[in-house]
């Protein structure tokens, strides 16, 4: 049986058009991680605490595996995050297969496991910075 060609032009845009989605989609993941970054460093400032923040190869192009973005958000309450101890570093991570804006924060806890905790960006700033936050993620 002959397998049937694909037009080059047809297989060439659909390609482009693919790259175009997946770029988008990882770059929206990005800045939503920005976003929150910053979130959490001015929330933090409010009470006093230096946050920093960093995200290291956010620019590249990723795919979801296992239901999360690969972009990491990485945040230090100790210092610069380059110089912090990993111990002390919280990663915090988009949940792609949730239709909402929701993130996951892991962190290393004192009894040796990982500790981990979802919600959405004003549940996860109060989180991590410990700010009282005047109103929820939850939608009336």
């Amino acid at each position: 049986m002959a397998q049937q060609k694909t037009n080059p032009k047809l297989e060439q845009a659909l390609t482009r058009g693919d790259l175009a989605i997946r770029q988008a989609n990882s770059a929206r993941a990005t800045a939503l991680l920005r976003a929150l970054g910053k979130m959490i460093v001015d929330a933090s400032a409010t009470i006093g605490v230096e946050a920093f923040t960093l995200i290291p190869d956010g620019d590249k192009i990723y795919d979801p595996a296992d239901g999360l973005w690969p972009q990491e958000l990485q945040v230090s309450l100790d210092g610069p995050v380059e110089e912090a101890d990993p111990d002390e570093v919280r990663t915090v991570r988009l949940i792609s297969d949730d239709p909402g804006t929701v993130f996951r924060v892991e962190w290393q806890r004192a009894d040796g496991k990982i500790g981990r905790q979802d919600g959405g960006p004003f549940a996860t700033v109060a989180f991590i910075s410990d700010v009282d936050i005047p109103w929820t993620d939850d939608e009336d």
